[in-house]
């Protein structure tokens, strides 16, 4: 069993597939840390130093390098859905669930959390909505792409539950 977790940034993916994986007793991986630790360096210094287009090569391979890995589950960066072929890679490989959020839960959520985030690191509070709001239409029809859909917002575990009970009974785990 493989489950990708994917959605824009902000919309709960590591937190909820924590959660999800410690209840159902599988392993999680966090794929922006996988990143990290395979480079030996933090996401923002990829960006910096390789640019978008780099830090996509480097995400591309590193989710491939998760086909070997069993009862799983992965957290998705927001664009990791949108390039390279990721999505039909994912899909192919395990189950994937499209956490969906507004642009203003999202906004509220990233500029309250203590991750750097590179692509909105330098936004005021109106340019982050804004640029939520354009940035996830753009991205909209990869993470529809996905076989299941939750809608973030007040979400409790067991919301989650329901949903993925019948998803790891389909996938014979």
């Amino acid at each position: 069993m493989r489950l990708f977790i994917i959605g824009y940034m902000g919309c709960g993916k590591s937190r909820w597939g924590k959660m999800i994986a410690s209840h159902y007793g599988l392993h999680f991986i966090d794929l922006d840390r996988h990143i990290e630790e395979r480079e030996g360096m933090t996401i923002p210094e990829i960006f910096a130093e390789f640019k978008e287009e780099g830090f996509r090569e480097k995400e591309c391979a590193a989710l491939q390098s998760i086909s070997n890995y069993e009862d799983v589950i992965v957290a998705t960066g927001g664009g990791a859905p949108c390039f390279k072929n990721n999505m039909q890679i994912m899909n192919k490989l395990g189950e994937t669930l499209y956490i969906e959020g507004t642009p203003e839960l999202l906004r509220e959520r990233i500029a309250s959390s203590k991750t750097e985030r590179p692509l909105v690191k330098n936004l005021s509070h109106e340019e982050l909505l804004v640029y939520i709001q354009n940035h996830l239409e753009s991205r909209k029809a990869f993470y529809e792409q996905a076989k299941h859909k939750i809608i973030s917002g007040d979400l409790k575990l067991d919301d989650f539950i329901l949903l993925l009970d019948a998803v790891i009974d389909s996938s014979n785990c």
